[in-house]
């Protein structure tokens, strides 16, 4: 049966279902095939197809979007007469066409009729400035999120679109065929109607034709000199919408500037309504510059095209929006007067629950890392091929075993998908490696001899039986990737489909020196391919059906890595084949990343709930503990040296770093501090209407002096990692000592001689040093969520958690600060591991280190929010972010 076919009768079961809610899917199939002339028990494979298809359009959850707002919200968009023409016509594409799911499109809808009457309404005579930022989560869908937006916007009076894209022609050329389907309706290149566009109704195409957008851009010419001077649509004189899909470059939004000035005979303002649509909205767009009257380039010609318009309004898109709230929202004078700051809304969209993100690959049911996570396997054999940090005189000339190890479960992947119901035959795999498109080339050299060696012994001994076979390194070693799903078919049956598709391999390199294209839509059965690339391949861009990514990259900046994560996405019927691999420093960032995401996002929901600003959101992320690691530092306005600012007030202090020399010293400084509280204070159990069983390992003093606790803290041997938050952490209790006077302790029971055993926390080899194991790249928290209850009464906690619940947030700690009355400090003892794990091994079964002494600190809220800050020096900087490697303008040699 072809896709077209099988599209038709799942439309059909759709439709049916839809009307008649107790009709089953069974049901719907059965009766839809009978109409096309199939018999179900004929069809097995194209039921099975339906059945997951239809469970993922109709069983999907998918939450409201949060929102922070900085106005009164007039509602406008009942006050205007639309048809909703372009709008309706999107979203019954999405259903019929994208096949997205039911309550996911009913979401869409709501939130940007939301987001649009937050915009201006371009019928009144009224001149306005909108400017919003919607976050959303990496490959989880903000296209088809802001596609309906600038459908609705058409149906009520926008009259120009702007579309910016990210920084490279690649991820234009993408976007821009997305609006030719969802928007435009016809491909201009090929002069053929696509997507929305396309009908076999001649009454509706006369209607289609009728309100085509006029498109100045097509799939391989942006808004260039030429199509500037060449361009005769006028927008006063324009009868339907106009968009433009540009590339976020100086020359593009130069031309753009230049003909929106000429368009309106040079007059100041220009009277026609514009939609400013930022995607990838914290590359490139955010103010670097250092001196404070002054703009980077795209930037200032960003705001100079708002400016040109009477009514305009600007919403920026992205997944990592960091820099984007870091944008100072006061102007402090001319020259930066209008920033792009997210003043009037903050949208953050939820994804569906099939959904796969950072929690999901990197977090266990407890948020804390996932060492033995299904998705994830870490690349131990690079430093000799692929450094992590590479000399300036790098030239890769071999191939880790880890990447031919990727390259079989790629392979193996190919077979497994085409064996089971999954409607989306294409087949990536993704490998980023360098930046630099030298290096990439060089990579794609070696990958495609190694494809080649692996082909001709697939083909030649894969015929072959078993035993001759694994006496081929190469088929042993697809033999062993293969044997996870040999219930699926057997080793032979597996060769005999891998000789059939092997050939289809394509291995392409994807940057701006390179020719090649990943042109999905010209493979109608399918594309299997291994990309290669950097820049363009880690924002914005969508490789289909990729299920193995192969990552070394060195840097620890959250938004750069979890814009490289093009594998999070949505993976019904496989999502079982998909694995990362990566080095264990990037297991340990990627999972310090998603728990400070979730924390973020949480954070954003009980603000949303308070009635905050985005201004207010912006100021609270930027004192947050998880400052140090968000974004580049150029994007804070940290230069030489780094200034990190930390409010401690409800917040857990965490050691960034656990010294591990002279462990017997520190441990007694913890003994004798314990003895000497319990003596004077007397102790009582820690029970935390939680986990109970950490009665058997903890005690609780309480009202325990202020003076007592910042003796400790000076007597405790800190690491080098907190050697500057150490003077910072009392310097903020001295000033709070007035709010602080006592402190609650829970105290290891082994510090007071008994019998307890010490708590486990898992790191990567990399977080070892010779005197320290790094804590704050992941690995595990000193303080566990449920340990931040210890000493709240039975009133505290309930009132918690009824403020948890209300909140609607996952995570619980957040509540008990917020309840507490004096500060926690959890004086602990680990059991430090090595958690890398080796192909098909868990972490060794002896600790690397025993009883090793930490703390943490649980601070209620303060009358007093002020930050603290410390000073760090640039080794601190660079071992802690990696390789800066961002970059918004990249130089020659560069993709």
């Amino acid at each position: 049966m072809d896709v077209n076919t099988l599209n038709k009768i799942y439309d059909t079961c759709v439709n049916a279902m839809s009307s008649n809610d107790e009709l089953s899917k069974e049901k719907a199939i059965t009766f839809a095939l009978s109409i096309f002339g199939f018999k179900a028990q004929e069809e097995k494979e194209a039921f099975e197809i339906l059945i997951n298809k239809l469970t993922v359009f109709f069983d999907t959850k998918q939450e409201e979007a949060h929102v922070l707002d900085d106005q009164e919200i007039v509602p406008w968009i009942h006050t205007v007469n639309s048809d909703r023409y372009y709008s309706d016509r999107y979203h019954t594409y999405l259903q019929n066409e994208e096949q997205l799911p039911a309550r996911v499109i009913d979401v869409i809808k709501r939130t940007n009729e939301d987001i649009l009457e937050r915009l201006g309404n371009p019928y009144i005579d009224k001149p306005f400035r909108r400017q919003g930022l919607v976050v959303g989560n990496v490959q989880s869908g903000k296209t088809a999120n802001y596609l309906s937006l600038i459908n609705l916007a058409a149906d009520y009076g926008y009259k120009l679109i702007i579309l910016i894209t990210g920084i490279h022609n690649n991820l234009r050329s993408q976007t821009q065929k997305r609006v030719n389907k969802g928007f435009i309706g016809y491909h201009s290149d090929e002069q053929k109607y696509t997507g929305v566009g396309l009908t076999n109704d001649p009454a509706r195409q006369e209607i289609i034709d009728a309100k085509q957008p006029h498109c100045f851009t097509s799939l391989t010419e942006d808004f260039n000199g030429k199509i500037r001077k060449t361009t005769a649509v006028r927008l006063g004189s324009a009868k339907n919408p106009v968009i433009m899909v540009i590339k976020k470059n100086y020359h593009t939004l130069d031309n753009v500037i230049k003909w929106l000035r000429n368009n309106d005979d040079g007059r100041r303002f220009i009277n026609e309504p514009v939609l400013i649509i930022d995607d990838e909205a914290d590359n490139a767009s955010i103010n670097t510059s250092k001196k404070p009257n002054e703009t980077t380039r795209i930037n200032g010609q960003i705001r100079e095209t708002l400016d040109l318009f009477l009514q305009g309004s600007y919403v920026g898109y992205t997944a990592t929006p960091f820099a984007n709230i870091f944008i100072d929202p006061v102007s402090y004078s001319d020259a930066v007067a209008g920033d792009l700051f997210p003043k009037d809304f903050i949208f953050t969209l939820v994804p569906p629950s099939n959904y796969l993100g950072a929690t999901q690959f990197f977090l266990g049911d407890d948020d804390e890392p996932n060492y033995d996570s299904p998705y994830v396997e870490f690349i131990q054999d690079n430093e000799d091929s692929i450094p992590l940090k590479k000399p300036t005189d790098f030239i890769l000339t071999e191939l880790p075993k880890s990447l031919t190890l990727a390259l079989y479960e790629y392979l193996v992947s190919i077979v497994i998908k085409g064996l089971r119901p999954v409607s989306n035959k294409h087949t990536s795999m993704l490998i980023n490696i360098s930046h630099k498109t030298q290096e990439q080339a060089e990579a794609r050299y070696l990958i495609s001899q190694e494809m080649e060696e692996i082909a001709l012994a697939v083909k030649f001994h894969g015929a072959k039986p078993h035993q001759e076979r694994m006496r081929n390194s190469h088929l042993e070693g697809l033999y062993h990737k293969f044997l996870p799903h040999s219930d699926e078919c057997n080793i032979d049956e597996f060769f005999t489909k891998l000789q059939k598709v092997i050939d289809s391999v394509k291995v392409r390199m994807i940057n701006s020196a390179s020719k090649d294209k990943l042109d999905y839509d010209n493979y109608e059965n399918g594309l299997n391919v291994i990309a290669i690339g950097g820049y363009s391949l880690s924002r914005g861009f969508t490789l289909e059906g990729l299920t193995v990514s192969y990552l070394i990259r060195n840097t620890a900046m959250a938004d750069t890595l979890l814009q490289m994560g093009r594998w999070f996405g949505y993976r019904d019927q496989y999502s079982d084949l998909c694995k990362l691999y990566i080095p264990d420093a990037s297991f340990e960032w990627y999972a310090f990343i998603a728990q400070s995401i979730e924390e973020l996002r949480s954070e954003f929901s009980i603000m949303e709930q308070n009635g905050l600003t985005p201004a207010e959101f912006g100021l609270k992320v930027r004192t947050s503990n998880t400052g140090l690691l968000i974004t580049a530092r150029n994007k804070m306005h940290h230069t030489e040296t780094v200034t990190l600012s930390e409010s401690f007030s409800e917040e857990a202090f965490s050691l960034r770093g656990i010294s591990l020399d002279n462990l017997h010293r520190q441990r007694q400084v913890f003994a004798d501090f314990a003895l000497k509280s319990a003596h004077a204070y007397g102790f009582k159990p820690v029970y935390n209407h939680v986990k109970a069983q950490n009665d058997k390992r903890f005690h609780l003093i309480q009202r325990v002096s202020i003076d007592e606790v910042i003796n400790l803290f000076n007597e405790y041997e800190h690491s080098i990692d907190d050697s500057g938050r150490k003077q910072a952490l009392i310097s903020y209790i001295e000033e709070r000592r007035d709010e602080l006077p006592t402190w609650d302790i829970a105290i290891h029971k082994s510090y007071l001689g008994e019998n307890a055993q010490p708590q486990v926390r898992t790191f990567a080899k990399s977080s070892y040093r010779f005197d320290h194991v790094k804590t704050a790249d992941g690995g595990g928290r000193i303080l566990r969520p449920w340990e931040e209850a210890f000493g709240l009464t039975d009133e505290q906690y309930a009132h918690a958690k009824k403020q948890k619940d209300e909140s609607n947030v996952k995570q619980t700690a957040r509540f008990y600060r917020r309840n507490r009355s004096r500060p926690l400090l959890v004086l602990k003892s680990f059991n430090l591991y090595v958690g890398s794990k080796k192909e098909g091994d868990k972490k060794s079964e002896d600790p690397k280190y025993e009883d090793v002494p930490a703390y943490a600190i649980s601070f209620p809220k303060s009358s007093n929010h002020n930050p603290v800050s410390y000073v760090v020096n640039k080794v601190f900087i660079e071992d802690y972010f990696g390789e800066e490697d961002e970059s918004d303008e990249p130089e020659e040699g560069y993709e």
